[in-house]
C-alpha cells in the first residue's frame, strides 16, 4: 500500500497498533526523515452526541542548508468531524483549506510567521 503526495510515492512501513501506521518517503535515508504519520481516534459516544471522530496526519521532512541537514519541517493536519454529519461539507472544508495552503497568503502565515495578514 502507498500514498501518492505531489507525485512522490510514500510506502507503507509500519502499523504501529490499528488506529496508527507510518509510510516512508523517497528522500528516507538514515540521515535524513521524509515520512507521513497517520492516526486515528474513534468518536465517543455520549448521552447527548454521537461524539467526534479524530484524524491526523504529520509529514516529516528533514531540510537542509542546501547542503548539510539542519532539522525537520514537521506539517499537522487535524480533523476533528462530528459523527453522523453530513460528509460533503466535511470534504469541502478539507477543499478549501487544501486550496488555501495552495497561496502565498499561507506561505506568509506558516512560513513567516505573519498571522496577521
Amino acid at each position: 500500500m502507498a500514498l501518492t503526495v505531489n507525485a512522490k510515492s510514500y510506502d507503507f512501513d509500519t502499523s504501529r497498533s490499528a488506529d496508527s501506521v507510518r509510510y516512508l518517503g523517497p528522500s528516507h535515508t538514515f540521515s535524513f526523515k521524509d515520512y507521513i504519520d497517520a492516526w486515528r481516534k474513534a468518536p465517543v459516544v455520549t448521552s447527548t452526541s454521537d461524539g467526534k471522530g479524530r484524524a491526523f496526519c504529520k509529514l516529516t521532512r528533514t531540510v537542509t542548508d542546501g547542503t548539510d541537514p539542519v532539522g525537520d519541517v514537521i506539517l499537522r493536519i487535524e480533523i476533528s468531524a462530528p459523527a453522523g454529519g453530513d460528509t460533503t461539507e466535511m470534504e469541502a472544508c478539507i477543499t478549501d483549506m487544501a486550496t488555501w495552503l495552495a497561496t502565498s497568503s499561507a506561505d506568509d502565515m506558516l512560513l513567516s510567521h505573519d498571522i496577521n495578514q
